[in-house]
């Protein structure tokens, strides 16, 4: 019976390094990889799971309200603000993922804001009240689960969402407790219409303070009556239905799959693999912090089948590129961008998230994900060049952002090319190629597509062969950088 949880035990390389750092972060600097590298296996993974404080604002630097009422949505200047404001939000969590000094962490408030999913702008859920639903997810990234719902049950964003503010013992809303079981607990067929009903009766008076927009509970709304409630009777509230929920060992598969096909691999998940990570998270009484750590030391998170076996979200390919060519900004472009990939940040598709996997490429997004690299690797300052074409943010939006502050620039903040290629002979277009694809793929192509971009290297726009020299580097390393980039397995995590 093979043992999917045990340590893995095998040869550390700087490969594994650099898959540890894509799966439990955003990807990695040069620097990263190597010090990943360099520690083992195990310093590394204790690198990641025991998060430092840091300094990152909490939240963006700016007025992020807007106007809301009859008459704002045609109004010119509350459109404006309704736009800066979420731009602002957007950029400042785009950038907490990059600048973090605790990626894993970072990572997980991803993994939760795609599981318990909420939108900005919509339903009323405004930019502040996303801000302080991703700060719950960073502070509660490595929490009990079942403390996380019982919170998350309780944000502004989620009540809005879901309409649970709106929820009375006169006219229940069914909207949160349905999902809460259908996509956030068991899952489809774990539960009945009846489950539903009951448990919608459980959450009445679950709202929020329209002062503060803060959770606030209303006796005079919530039913007080008996409920049946997955074979269970009594005068539940909200909290005991998440508790009852928690009792299922259906909750422990369900929630086993999702980190499985997050963090290991998408398809063809053993059985065996769902019953030992189930097993594990349901006898530690779901503690997530337990369960990553057991994850990301695992033989299974090594293997072939894990290498490289997830589709790269376009957030992952956006922040992840900034992180290996050492930019210190995230640029507003980039949002136009992700949108073109086909993930609009902050605004899920639905209740169920981003699917992710194979559906992040097709022809179109696939298209975007290429020129979005090659257009971040070329941009050179003061090149009158805008990474805002062919991204779906036009100009003026853009330049109606002018008044951002530093961290929120307008233009790319990478790292000279001859910082990808240190210590390498940059007059040799073999090690500069090889160099080239260590950063970007960690080596994972055919001899096919390094020949091609040696051959790029080697000569000019017509054939002819061309020396690297100082006058050419810069402009070959960029061109280099950027088909590696467009290669099969960058697009894999």
């Amino acid at each position: 019976m093979t043992d999917f949880l045990a340590p893995y035990s095998g040869p550390w390389s700087p490969r594994l390094a650099a898959h540890l750092l894509r799966r439990a972060g955003f990807g990695g600097s040069p620097a990263d990889v190597a010090a990943a590298a360099g520690s083992g296996m195990d310093s590394a993974v204790d690198r990641l799971i025991n998060f430092k404080s840091d300094s990152y604002p909490s939240a963006p630097n700016g007025d992020i309200s807007y106007p809301v009422g009859p008459g704002t949505q045609l109004d010119p200047g509350a459109i404006k603000q309704r736009t800066r404001s979420t731009v602002l939000t957007e950029l400042w969590w785009l950038n907490r993922c990059l600048l973090t000094t605790n990626p894993l962490q970072e990572k997980m408030v991803y993994f939760w804001h795609n599981h318990f999913t909420s939108a900005i702008n919509q339903n009323g859920v405004q930019p502040q009240d996303m801000v302080d639903q991703l700060n719950l997810f960073k502070q509660m990234a490595f929490a009990n689960f079942g403390d996380l719902t019982h919170a998350v049950t309780r944000s502004t964003a989620m009540l809005l969402y879901l309409n649970n503010a709106e929820n009375r013992k006169q006219h229940p809303n069914e909207n949160y407790a349905r999902e809460l079981m259908e996509l956030f607990t068991m899952g489809v067929g774990n539960y009945s219409e009846d489950d539903v009903r009951e448990s919608a009766r459980a959450f009445t008076g679950y709202s929020i303070d329209r002062q503060t927009r803060q959770f606030a509970f209303y006796p005079r709304a919530h039913d007080y009556g008996s409920k049946t409630f997955l074979s269970r009777s009594g005068d539940f509230d909200g909290d005991d239905v998440i508790n009852t929920i928690l009792q299922q060992p259906v909750t422990a598969r369900f929630l086993a799959t999702k980190f499985i096909k997050n963090f290991v691999y998408d398809r063809d998940i053993e059985p065996g693999l769902v019953d030992a990570v189930a097993g594990r998270f349901r006898a530690t009484n779901y503690d997530v912090r337990d369960l990553m750590n057991t994850l990301l030391r695992s033989s299974v998170f090594y293997s072939s089948k894990a290498y490289r076996g997830l589709v790269k979200s376009p957030l992952e390919v956006v922040v992840g590129a900034h992180k290996m060519l050492g930019a210190s900004a995230v640029e507003p472009a980039a949002l136009g961008a992700l949108i073109g990939m086909g993930q609009n940040p902050l605004v899920p598709p639905n209740v169920a998230g981003w699917p992710g996997g194979s559906l992040w490429l097709n022809t179109g997004t696939m298209l975007a994900r290429i020129n979005y690299c090659n257009r971040l690797v070329l941009y050179k300052a003061g090149s009158g060049m805008t990474l805002a074409a062919g991204t779906s943010m036009s100009a003026s939006s853009m330049g109606d952002m002018a008044d951002m502050t530093d961290a929120q620039k307008l233009t790319p903040q990478i790292s000279p090319p001859t910082d990808w290629i240190a210590g390498t002979s940059t007059q040799d277009p073999n090690s500069v190629a090889n160099r080239v694809v260590d950063l970007a793929v960690q080596g994972d192509l055919t001899g096919q597509q390094l020949n091609m971009i040696v051959n790029y290297l080697s000569t000019d726009a017509v054939g002819n062969f061309v020396q690297l020299n100082g006058e050419n580097i810069d402009e070959k390393v960029r061109g280099a950088m950027s088909l590696a980039m467009a290669l099969p397995a960058y697009q894999l995590a």
